[in-house]
């Protein structure tokens, strides 16, 4: 018996020795790599809500999000605080909302809580569909839900911060007398309160514009812009049903089209160099309208795209040879590692960088025949990354028929097919995790899915099709020209190219696009990290052809080139 502890207890002490060790590892991997955490509390009186979560050490931030039962947003916001207390009037009785929190870490990888809190709201609110035009007429204000007995309601009537009248409420409509704002041009405030909190409100107009001043931040007025695509945003307009936006050549309107957003994209096609063009954007709400416009001069060369970088910056192992890249041919590129400008103080890329620490590139394209690209500026960390998590999101666009002759059905079937393929090829790969969407679902949803499962990469497959059914090619398609997916985006455009039939063909490398907001799933806003990738022209029997005979060597291509991007294969 003696023996058998004395070969049982030193056994016993080396499997403490190991646990204890293994839980001070934990503890302190848990400094450095986003854990689990779940929202702790959700709370809230009337409009006021506070929203606690579990606190993560390797997060930098925080963004509580609160989204409808279409997936919409209706609040986003970034805290350092696991503790918020927030303010909410946009929400409407009778409606489904839920409440997700993502933790960030210092590479800008995120991880999503555990599960979301869901909730539906209860109190009653205005009708958000009537017009918000007074006319010199009494109005009939609506109240959608039910008022609960153990409180009181009222209405509050202000103009300019005074109260003109406030009055218990208990039926569901409630008329403004006109004698407050008739023949004068003023704004009236109304609230409904519950006892004394402010349940909803609601702005009121009477002969004067309800919409905002529109103020155009890009591109500025008067200056030189690149020979390129330009992107246009916007702020103010509020109130606004939509927005014309304009292009004019000297008087003649070249270009018309309405948006509900507040970022579009003109094509270079729509310009030509050393030309001027003025572009306008026009609020509108029934028959009032507010306006602002820019003139630009277009350059007289094109400007370069810009420097990508092969491997995900955020992750490279120690020894790693990183390329950089340029989708001009003609581009030298230059690059510092050490914060320099690399226009004057570069030095020439001839071959790979071997990362062995963490370090700082900069790096621009120039050219004697082109503007220089902008500066692009990757941080790279020396670190290893074990697991990669992808949302896939093939076309659910089953309206989208192809060319008959070649056996092409629809956008929605032969995606699915094709993404069948990147799946195979990517589950192929130790670490490697999928979730993918649901043709019955929508963007919102997606988006959604994605950011809760916690995708490194968000990819949308689709096949492409012109206006004249006369166009082919390949184009990816990202948010702007300063996306983190740049590089991803150059990586699998340039894959499909090697094994495209017709790459002869220069122009049918559509490249790398920018969205800027028109697409949903290309918009960093929605989904911190995706793009979409048009793989060829459905309506075009060449491409169509190729697509219907290839869909293997297509979807291996596009998964091999995430998998080469993330480190998982050479």
């Amino acid at each position: 018996m003696k023996k058998k502890l004395k070969v049982i207890i030193p056994a016993i002490l080396v499997f403490a020795l190991f646990m204890f060790l293994g839980m001070q590892y934990l503890l302190h991997a848990s400094d450095k790599v986003l854990v689990k955490f779940v929202i702790t509390e959700v709370s809230y009186s009337s409009t006021d809500f506070k929203i606690n979560f579990e606190s993560v050490k390797a997060a930098k931030k925080y963004v509580i999000t609160i989204s409808d039962v279409n997936n919409r947003k209706v609040y986003e916001r970034e805290t350092k605080t696991n503790e918020n207390k927030i303010s909410l009037t946009n929400l409407e009785y009778g409606m489904k909302y839920s409440v997700m929190v993502y933790a960030y870490d210092k590479y800008g990888d995120s991880r999503p809580c555990e599960k979301d809190y869901t909730f539906k709201w209860d109190e009653p609110t205005f009708d958000k569909e009537a017009s918000i035009l007074l006319k010199n007429e009494d109005y009939e204000l609506n109240i959608t839900g039910e008022y609960k007995k153990e409180f009181t309601y009222k209405i509050r009537v202000e103009e300019n911060g005074q109260v003109l009248e406030e009055k218990e409420v208990k039926d569901y409509t409630y008329t403004i007398d006109s004698k407050y704002y008739k023949d004068k041009e003023t704004m009236i405030t109304v609230s409904l309160l519950k006892d004394k909190d402010i349940v909803c409100s609601k702005n009121l107009y009477n002969n004067m514009n309800p919409i905002s001043d529109v103020k155009i931040q890009t591109p500025l007025t008067d200056i030189e812009v690149p020979y390129n695509d330009i992107p246009l945003t916007f702020e103010g307009g509020d109130n606004a049903l939509e927005y014309t936006i304009n292009v004019y050549n000297g008087t003649k309107l070249t270009k018309t089209s309405t948006t509900s957003k507040h970022s579009v994209i003109f094509s270079k096609r729509l310009f030509g160099p050393t030309m001027t063009y003025r572009l306008e954007v026009v609020a509108k709400y029934e028959d009032y309208s507010k306006s602002d416009s820019v003139t630009v001069t277009i350059a007289e060369k094109e400007q370069l795209k810009p420097v990508y970088i092969s491997k995900n910056w955020k992750h490279v192992r120690k020894g790693t040879k990183i390329t950089l890249g340029c989708p001009d041919p003609d581009a030298k590129i230059y690059y510092t590692l050490n914060g320099d400008n690399p226009e004057s103080m570069g030095t020439l890329y001839t071959e790979p960088i071997e990362i062995t620490e963490d370090v700082t590139i900069n790096a621009i394209a120039m050219s004697d025949n082109k503007n220089s690209s902008i500066v692009t500026t990757y941080d790279i960390s020396c670190s290893n990354k074990d697991t990669l998590k992808i949302y896939l999101s093939p076309s659910n666009q089953g309206g989208n028929p192809g060319v008959a002759s070649t056996g092409y059905t629809n956008e929605r079937d032969e995606m699915n097919d094709l993404t069948d393929y990147i799946q195979e090829r990517l589950l192929s790969v130790k670490g490697v995790e999928i979730m993918r969407n649901t043709p019955a679902g929508n963007i919102n949803l997606w988006n959604q899915e994605s950011n809760y499962f916690g995708a490194d990469f968000k990819i949308a497959i689709h096949s492409n099709a012109s206006g004249d059914h006369k166009s082919r090619g390949i184009e990816t398609w990202i948010y702007a020209e300063n996306s983190a997916t740049y590089s991803i985006a150059n990586m699998i455009q340039s894959g499909l190219w090697t094994i495209y039939p017709y790459n002869d063909e220069e122009a049918l490398n559509r490249g790398v696009k920018y969205a800027n907001g028109a697409l949903g799933e290309a918009n960093d806003l929605y989904a911190p990290f995706q793009l979409l990738v048009e793989v060829a022209h459905h309506d075009d029997a060449l491409d169509a052809a190729w697509i219907m005979e290839n869909k293997k060597l297509i979807g291996y291509n596009i998964a091999d080139s995430i998998l080469r991007y993330y480190g998982f294969i050479e």
